[in-house]
C-alpha cells in the first residue's frame, strides 16, 4: 500500500503514530506527523488513515 499525509491539513495530534509507529512520526519542529514509510503491508496503516480526525492520510 502505498502511504501518503497531507502536512498542511495535519493538526498534529499524534493519533496515526500512536496507531502505526512504524510508518508515522510527529515533526516537533513542524507541529505534524509525517510518513516514515511511503510503502507498507502493515494494516495498522488503513486504522491510521479511518481514525485521523481531520482525514489529512491518504492508503492506496
Amino acid at each position: 500500500m502505498k502511504v501518503s499525509l497531507d502536512r498542511s491539513a495535519c493538526i498534529g495530534c499524534g493519533v496515526c503514530t500512536q496507531i502505526s509507529p512504524e510508518c508515522f512520526v510527529l515533526d516537533e519542529n513542524a507541529g505534524t506527523a509525517k510518513v516514515l514509510r511511503e510503502e507498507s503491508d502493515d494494516p495498522s496503516v488503513k486504522e491510521a488513515e479511518s481514525s485521523c480526525p481531520v482525514s489529512c492520510i491518504r492508503v492506496e
